[in-house]
């Protein structure tokens, strides 16, 4: 039986809205990898920001920074960063347009103490502080190397003029809209789908055996991009409709439930 290739983004679908993975998770995956299927996390997170209660899933890669990284049984297909050079140029660009940023980088969570304000970047540093994350950005640093960002502005225009600004210095990205004035900032031609793209093609296995289970607009791609997409119970309508399954949320024990009702945890299956 040839094998299935499971993709599972992180918050809101192994992770439940109170930061706990429900104690059906591990087990299901388990079972689904004793079946025959091969696991991957398919994240926004970057490397830096991988919960060490995964450790526990026999996982066979990793598709983290919307794409950006791609791992595949323990060789990396993929890993796009900038220069420490180049990051502190984006960084000026969005310092120019006035835009609070987070950069979130594969070695840490990078602040900008000349950065403007915004009320959600308090919520993102108690959160990189918590997860021992947090670092300054400062000019001597060899490890800032920018990966994605995340900015936040209510001024679509603004956003819009950011991006073709890096664009024209060289430094393409593209912007998923996360709610709430967040915006994520992702390299050009990156995203989960393009990941999952990367991984099926170095196995050398079809699109046929692909699911996908996701909550947010930045899984749409993976979603659309597989036969077998998996909205939680916690997604947004929009999102929900264009999945073949819905889910219950995660705490409801959503991601064991649905394995099960597709055949990925029975005995033999």
């Amino acid at each position: 039986m040839m094998n299935k290739l499971l993709f599972f983004d992180i918050d809101g679908t192994l992770i439940d809205d109170s930061h706990q993975i429900p104690a059906s998770v591990i087990p299901a995956l388990c079972q689904a990898r004793e079946n025959g299927a091969l696991l991957f996390i398919n994240t926004g997170r970057t490397l830096c920001n991988m919960d060490p209660r995964l450790a526990e899933i026999p996982l066979d890669g990793m598709i983290t920074g919307c794409g950006s990284r791609v791992i595949c049984q323990g060789k990396t297909l993929r890993a796009v960063e900038y220069s420490p050079e180049d990051s502190l140029r984006i960084r000026e660009i969005f310092l120019a347009h006035l835009l609070p940023t987070v950069f979130e980088c594969d070695t840490g969570m990078y602040f900008d103490p000349a950065g403007p304000e915004w009320p959600t970047i308090s919520e993102f540093r108690r959160f990189s502080d918590h997860a021992g994350l947090t670092r300054e950005i400062r000019e001597a640093d060899p490890e800032f190397r920018a990966v994605k960002m995340f900015a936040f502005t209510d001024s679509e225009d603004a956003l819009r003029d950011t991006l073709e600004h890096l664009k024209r210095e060289g430094y393409p990205y593209e912007a998923i809209d996360r709610g709430g004035s967040g915006w994520e900032i992702v390299p050009a031609g990156c995203s989960k789908a393009a990941g999952i793209e990367i991984v099926r093609n170095a196995l050398g296995l079809p699109l046929e055996v692909c699911y996908a289970f996701g909550d947010s607009n930045n899984d749409l791609p993976m979603l659309r991009h597989v036969p077998h997409s998996v909205a939680m119970g916690n997604a947004p309508e929009s999102l929900q409709r264009i999945c073949r399954y819905v889910a219950p949320r995660p705490e409801e024990d959503g991601i064991a439930k649905v394995l099960k009702q597709l055949k990925l945890t029975e005995n033999g299956s």
